[in-house]
């Protein structure tokens, strides 16, 4: 079928071609209007459609044979009034182009605007003959103004957003740009900082008395280097406003921002006024310090008093003792009872002298106690001789129902356990009645009672001391450890005593790792109960002590717990890598997740402890939280391991791997950071992995007997 629509020959120039040539050309244009993108329509000045190519029909939805012939206004109706019409055919019989928007409707229907561009063609004498329309569909325009409209309006708001969150930022935060640093922004946080404007100026120019401190040299290596900057608790002296030059510390972060070609121009400044903190830790370290050199200075001062009243005390004993020997001639039964109570009172005084010297101990930590393999047979032997006498003349009986945990072996020191546990059971003596009962009871368990305070999952040794005596009422049970204060607090009471012994006892027994806690009826008696850690069946001899009981003397703790925490994500990640290429592990076939097991969180755990104690002057209560979850995290990695299928030769080569890969992470970075002597800082942190290898073992140990179970 032949194409429809007229040959455009009619709308040339009037001259004349030969026929070939002209019937080629027109091909040419036809083949051209339909690969325009835009819709091509030729009429006469009447309206009849001339000329429809391809783009017309799939804008407007009509055919060439369709179209052709047929009246512009039914084919493709504009909104438009017939004012406008006439003024557009004005124009056009005038010679002169139109163009404009206004609304089409298709044959569907619908409607779109439309951009018309319409031409005339004249005749050779300037007479209008035809019309060429020229129309694009300016949906997609639309939708795509539309859409940069938006656009523009988001990113106007989010710029909006973002300066307000710059101004009002609580950091103080500046922009700088190039070599001299001169301020392009600053937020009002960075205004308050400094104490003057300095948006326009030049870094050296804003803050002159910052020159020689080293802060414009940091921002110079950041912009020449393109590296990040970052410095804490910097000290600068710097005058703000009118006000007198003083020192502040700041913590300093310098961001280079690279432009689109990669060199970089600007600098962003963030800083943060940490003086307050800073004074205020300085302050905190010279109470510490003066609160440190008073305690030594009542220690020596309690020291040197004991021996002054001790000497004398010893003289009234020994004469005492001489005169009850008869060595200066025979006594009456008289004078022998009076002797007899200057010896009982002068022993008492020298109790009273030596309880107070152990709590200045304990609370100044001077205090030391031994962590041994002990049995309790041993320590409870001796305590019950040396009460034994005393309840016997009270006409109390005294029983030992230990049985077989007599054999139970705990870590302690025994020479401190027998003064807890002769303290206890004199204690229960001097406030039985006669006739009463006071019984010794011990056993071994993994579950301690919910008022205990025990660093760790067991096992552990428990000693009850049992009475039938006055009991104490529920109002001054939580009392009772509290130095200087007495269960029986009337004026009539019988019991003689400073109140200091319980107090020292739990805090020996805290000391060693272990508590003391009680459970009393008024008026039924009380039950006092010695908690201690048990033994494990093998440890290494070289692990003398589980804790250091004088950590305030160690230099250095605080470097290492910091270095540990910065160092203990990678260091358990290289363990991970570690145990996978060991040929002495056999158990390493797991996933990630299941290698590490919290290792991290425990690292972590230990070097908030070190830190903990040594900015808390070395008191163990400030540790007791925190080698609580040591403890729990190893015991519960030891039966974690245990799950796997790992035995305890591949648990021990873990936390010797752990140990290899730690010490020198941590004395890295320790000594790179603060230049400090961390060795004997290093010791303890290794006895800590050390005691936590023991642990986890014994959790492996207990989760294999429960499965067996």
């Amino acid at each position: 079928m032949s194409d429809p629509r007229p040959s455009p020959s009619s709308y040339g120039s009037g001259s004349a071609a030969h026929p070939a040539t002209e019937a080629l050309s027109a091909a040419y244009l036809v083949q051209l209007l339909d690969a325009v993108e835009q819709a091509v329509v030729a009429t006469t000045p009447e309206g009849e459609i001339l000329l429809w190519n391809r783009c017309a029909e799939r804008l407007y939805g009509w055919s060439a044979e369709e179209a052709l012939g047929r009246d512009i206004l039914d084919v493709a109706p504009a909104q438009m009034s017939r004012e406008q019409a006439a003024d557009i055919l004005r124009e056009l019989r005038a010679g002169r182009a139109w163009s404009g928007e206004f609304t089409v409707r298709r044959r569907d229907g619908g409607t779109f605007q439309a951009w018309v561009a319409d031409t005339p063609v004249l005749d050779a004498e300037g007479r209008l003959v035809g019309i060429v329309g020229v129309s694009t569909d300016l949906t997609s325009k639309q939708k795509a103004e539309h859409a940069l409209a938006r656009a523009e309006g988001d990113a106007r708001r989010e710029k909006e957003r973002l300066w307000s969150v710059f101004r009002h930022a609580p950091a103080a935060i500046a922009l700088v740009h190039g070599p001299e640093h001169v301020f392009e922004m600053a937020n009002a946080a960075y205004v308050r900082l400094v104490g003057r404007e300095v948006v326009g100026r030049s870094f050296a120019d804003a803050l002159p008395e910052l020159a020689g401190q080293g802060i414009t040299e940091m921002l110079d290596e950041a912009l020449a280097s393109g590296e990040t900057r970052v410095e804490t608790e910097r000290s600068v002296h710097l005058r703000r406003g009118d006000g007198p030059l003083a020192e502040w510390f700041i913590d300093f972060t310098v961001q280079p921002l690279p432009e689109e070609e990669g060199a970089t121009q600007r600098l962003l400044i963030v800083a943060a006024d940490v003086s307050a903190q800073v004074q205020a830790r300085r302050a905190a370290e010279v109470a510490r310090l003066t609160a440190e050199e008073a305690n030594r200075a009542k220690s020596q001062f309690l020291a040197n008093m004991s021996h002054e009243i001790r000497t004398p005390i010893n003289a009234v004993t020994g004469y005492a003792e001489l005169l009850e020997m008869g060595i200066g001639g025979p006594l009456t039964p008289q004078q022998r009872h009076q002797v007899e109570r200057i010896r009982g009172s002068s022993q008492h005084l020298l109790t009273l002298v030596n309880e107070v010297l152990d709590l200045a101990k304990v609370e100044s930590g001077q205090m030391t106690v031994q962590c041994d393999h002990e049995q309790v047979a041993e320590a409870l032997d001796g305590a019950l001789s040396m009460v034994q006498t005393q309840a016997a003349r009270r006409g109390l009986r005294l029983v030992d129902d230990t049985g077989t945990a007599r054999e139970a072996g705990f870590v302690g020191d025994a020479d401190r356990v027998r003064q807890i546990l002769v303290n206890l059971l004199s204690n229960a003596v001097k406030f039985t009645e006669p006739g009463g009962r006071v019984s010794v009871c011990a056993s071994v368990t993994g579950q301690p009672d919910d008022d205990t305070r025990l660093p760790g999952a067991g096992p552990w040794v428990r000693v009850d001391v049992e009475d039938t005596g006055m009991g104490i009422a529920p109002e001054r049970v939580a009392t009772v450890f509290e130095p200087f204060v007495q269960v029986d607090a009337s004026y009539t009471r019988q019991a003689g005593g400073t109140g200091l012994g319980l107090t020292i006892s739990r805090r020996l027994a805290r000391l060693m790792e272990g508590d003391l806690t009680v459970r009393s009826q008024l008026g039924r008696g009380s039950c006092f109960t010695l908690w201690l850690p048990a033994a494990p069946e093998a440890e290494p001899e070289e692990i003398g002590r589980r804790w250091p009981r004088a950590p305030h003397a160690v230099a250095g703790l605080g470097d290492v717990g910091r270095a540990l925490v910065r160092v203990a994500e990678p260091a358990v990640a290289e363990l991970g890598r570690r145990l996978r290429d060991d040929a002495l592990v056999r158990n390493t076939n797991h996933n990630r997740a299941q290698l590490e097991n919290h290792t991290a969180t425990f690292l972590v755990d230990i070097g908030l402890a070190l830190v903990t104690l040594d900015e808390g002057g070395g008191e163990p209560e400030l540790m007791r939280d925190g080698t609580e979850i040591q403890r729990l995290i190893a015991d519960r990695h030891g039966a974690q391991r245990a799950r796997l299928g790992w035995s305890e030769e591949d648990l021990g080569r873990e936390f010797q791997l752990l140990r290899e890969i730690v010490t020198p992470l941590v004395l890295a970075e320790a000594r790179g950071s603060a230049g400090a002597e961390v060795d004997d800082a290093l010791g303890v942190l290794d006895r800590l992995l050390q005691q936590a290898e023991l642990i986890s073992i014994r959790g492996l140990r207990n989760a294999r007997h429960r499965d067996a179970v």
